[in-house]
């Protein structure tokens, strides 16, 4: 492949890859690259007898047309929301999560729609999510709802957790932020009080360095995209929960995958997971390549 990596898309006709295509023509426009739309259908013979048989079988060109049609549908809606986006697309065989890992390698990010609807092809997002997001190569962005209006300020939400691992995050975050102007909130969830849970006592401030970490580690970036109005947070809440509080109605939640939390204690990689589950915003999940 020749020339900047594509934004990819997988779309499969419902609600869900609609808000999706739009998001990731949205982002290409940003970024200045194509748009890449994959639609993705799976083709299994069932019939062990079925290795014997033409395999111009109806059901698969049915499931071919299906899928093609899908694509042109999606190619018209991409260049009617952004004329000047070059968009390719392809009709591909195969498992959608598969697919779209595939892809990953030579993409700049992977968007795909809400798990709460139907995904690639008949499988939904939940496996989808769960092996793109876990396997890619790239950033891959699930678009769990709309993302906020940045009229109304709507931010970039970057997880930070104290490890090598937030600067990669802190990088997509502001690069992302810079792009589509928009604010960006730093937020590390320092592990809550156990006798303040339970009302034994009021809950205490975080630790000193905690917010002193947060500030150094935020105050490269900083200097690097003056032009981003950018905040931090150090929150005592558990991790999902912070982070699910602080992203409402934001423009991006940024999260890793695998990594062990340095300064709270506790794995990324299940913030991740929980954000995929419950955000109400499009998450964005960076790969730990480490």
């Amino acid at each position: 492949m020749t020339g900047p990596n594509p934004v990819v898309v997988g779309v499969d006709g419902t609600p869900g890859s609609e808000l999706a295509l739009r998001w990731a023509v949205d982002d290409a426009d940003t970024r200045g690259v194509p748009l890449r739309i994959i639609t993705a259908y799976r083709w299994a013979l069932t019939d062990p007898w079925a290795l014997h048989y033409d395999l111009r079988d109806p059901e698969r060109e049915r499931l071919r047309h299906k899928a093609e049609h899908r694509l042109v549908d999606a190619t018209r809606h991409a260049s009617d929301f952004r004329p000047d986006v070059h968009v390719e697309g392809q009709a591909v065989d195969g498992v959608a999560g598969q697919v779209l890992i595939s892809q990953s390698e030579h993409a700049c990010v992977i968007v795909i729609g809400s798990r709460q609807l139907k995904a690639l092809g008949s499988a939904m997002l939940g496996s989808v999510s769960a092996a793109v997001a876990g396997r890619s190569h790239c950033p891959v962005v699930v678009v769990r709802g709309p993302a906020g209006d940045p009229a109304e300020r709507a931010a970039v939400i970057v997880a930070v957790d104290g490890t090598e691992a937030s600067e990669a995050l802190l990088a997509v975050g502001f690069e992302h932020a810079s792009r589509h102007r928009v604010p960006l909130r730093a937020v590390l969830c320092w592990r809550p009080d156990l006798l303040a849970s339970m009302s034994w006592r009021s809950e205490p401030p975080p630790p000193e360095r905690a917010e002193r970490w947060l500030a150094e580690a935020t105050a490269g970036w900083r200097e690097k995209y003056p032009e981003v109005q950018a905040t931090q947070a150090v929150t005592r809440a558990h991790p999902v929960d912070g982070l699910m509080a602080e992203s409402a109605a934001q423009f991006l939640l940024v999260v890793g995958t695998h990594s062990r939390h340095a300064l709270a204690g506790t794995l990324l990689g299940s913030v991740a997971q929980g954000a995929l589950h419950h955000a109400s915003c499009p998450v964005m999940v960076v790969p730990n390549h480490r």
